[in-house]
């Protein structure tokens, strides 16, 4: 398929116009029918159209044109949590998460580590759902860690917050690539030593500075890594699916904590009713 064709489709998914991108399919048919992304989107729109048989059957010839196909395998893996084929989601899910390179995108991993999860939870396997959507959290944690880390930060303020897990993945983050680069301490410094820190570096939005075998995190790197996090829907989509795993493990008041979470990080202008819905469900 052409670069206008695939850009053609993406608008028809953008704006989840599905028959006019099975119209658009029907005409390109004889000259992109043995390209894998053809019956990629051919699944694609069958799965959202609610025929999982033919989704079926075309993402099926898309895995024999290109059986390494990362979209096709996700789609494969969607198509069987669908139809409540777990072990086979699975499979496929799980095949382009450990076989994945650095070229994949970290939000085709954190959406396919979501997924992942979003298949055991249905599995009632409750230590691997928790397992993977923390590793999608961790995956996202460590895209923000790395964008702040390499880039000047601003000064703009955090918005206000009544909720801990957020923090906690940040401080984790740190912690944890403080290690690789041989800091033993990773800490938040008390008031005076953050001044003292921030007059000897007279730098505008630092988020770290290193002494010795310490690294110290100041004040906007959180800042800038709430924000971050508020910039789009994929931190309060996760929280959300963690509250719902709790919920059904009996354990309300971490749900609750997590879905009071995703409603405070719903990015500003998204209408995200999910966790309103299940915090409502907790005053019943």
């Amino acid at each position: 398929m052409q670069q206008d064709e695939h850009k053609q489709i993406a608008n028809f998914f953008k704006n989840g116009d599905y028959q006019s991108a099975l119209d658009f399919l029907a005409s390109i048919e004889e000259k992109a029918k043995d390209d894998s992304d053809f019956w990629y989107y051919s699944a694609h729109i069958a799965r959202k159209l609610g025929d999982l048989n033919r989704a079926e059957i075309f993402c099926k010839n898309a895995l024999e044109i290109s059986p390494d196909s990362r979209d096709a395998n996700f789609e494969m893996g969607i198509i069987f949590q669908s139809t409540g084929e777990y072990k086979q989601a699975i499979s496929f899910l799980k095949k382009i998460t450990e076989n994945a390179d650095k070229s994949v995108h970290w939000t085709d991993m954190v959406d396919t580590l979501n997924s992942l999860a979003l298949t055991y939870k249905k599995m009632r396997d409750w230590d691997n759902a928790l397992k993977y959507y923390n590793l999608a959290l961790e995956t996202l944690a460590q895209e923000i860690y790395e964008n702040i880390k390499r880039n000047p930060l601003n000064e703009a303020q955090m918005s206000t917050t009544t909720t801990e897990g957020w923090m906690r993945l940040a401080v984790g983050i740190v912690v944890k690539n403080a290690a690789k680069d041989g800091i033993t301490e990773a800490m938040v410094p008390d008031g005076e030593t953050a001044t003292k820190l921030l007059q000897e570096n007279p730098l505008l939005g630092i988020a770290f500075y290193d002494e010795g075998n310490k690294r110290y995190i100041l004040p906007s790197y959180f800042s800038a890594f709430a924000n971050a996090l508020k910039s789009s829907i994929f931190f309060a989509n996760i929280v959300n699916n963690l509250g719902t795993l709790y919920a059904e493990q009996g354990d309300y008041k971490q749900a609750q904590e997590c879905f009071q979470e995703a409603i405070e990080f719903t990015p500003a202008g998204v209408r995200y009713d999910d966790p309103h819905i299940a915090l409502r469900g907790f005053d019943k």
